[in-house]
């Protein structure tokens, strides 16, 4: 091997063990984005039926879901943190994973609560802005301008349809307006980021 190359090698060591250190160092791999949309459009269409049989069930069907959710993104952030060769989760990746997971603590025992109200449409929107705040906050922390904008638009359609379910008495209950809540639910959880994660992989980001 050339002495050039060894001095090169040793430099991207350095800069490499620098970040790492740091704990600034974010490495992820975008298809997690991928398994969440999946789980939140599957949630999103089988989350009434289930709640209508029983409050209990679809606490637990969601809790599991979730979990599925953050178990297998723990799989694949563990894989490409190993090709990095870094041990432990960085900084960053805690303060996401940890901000998910209390958001997500908060919606489901709301979304019991709502549920014994039958306020269906309040949970679905109640999931999109938790979700939306996260994603906010991952487009900030890692300056991903594209999770920024589109949390940006989850949130305003939140306030929208919101307003719209109140103004119209849609709120409680099955009714046209709750399955646009649940096209706007797909499009802003399942759609759009499986969209950013697809800009993100093709830049190799």
């Amino acid at each position: 091997m050339s002495e050039e190359k060894q001095e090169a090698l040793r430099q991207i060591n350095d800069i490499k063990n620098h970040l790492v250190d740091k704990q600034t160092f974010f490495p992820y791999n975008y298809k997690a984005t991928y398994v969440w949309g999946i789980i939140a459009a599957v949630l999103t269409f089988i989350m009434v039926p289930i709640y209508e049989k029983s409050i209990l069930w679809g606490t637990v069907v969601t809790i599991v879901f979730v979990a599925i959710g953050f178990v297998t993104e723990g799989i694949m952030t563990k894989k490409v943190n190993q090709s990095y060769d870094i041990e432990d989760c960085t900084h960053r990746q805690q303060f996401i994973m940890k901000s998910f997971l209390m958001l997500s603590l908060f919606g489901i025992v709301l979304s019991l609560v709502l549920a014994s109200y039958s306020l269906y449409v309040v949970i679905f929107i109640l999931w999109l802005f938790l979700c939306s705040v996260g994603y906010f906050s991952v487009g900030f922390v890692l300056n991903i301008e594209r999770f920024s904008q589109m949390a940006q638009f989850n949130i305003l359609s939140v306030i929208v349809l919101l307003g719209i379910g109140y103004f119209t008495g849609s709120l409680e209950g099955k009714s046209t307006f709750l399955l646009v809540v649940q096209i706007f639910v797909v499009l802003g959880l399942s759609v759009m980021p499986s969209i950013v994660a697809w800009q993100q992989i093709k830049e190799g980001k």
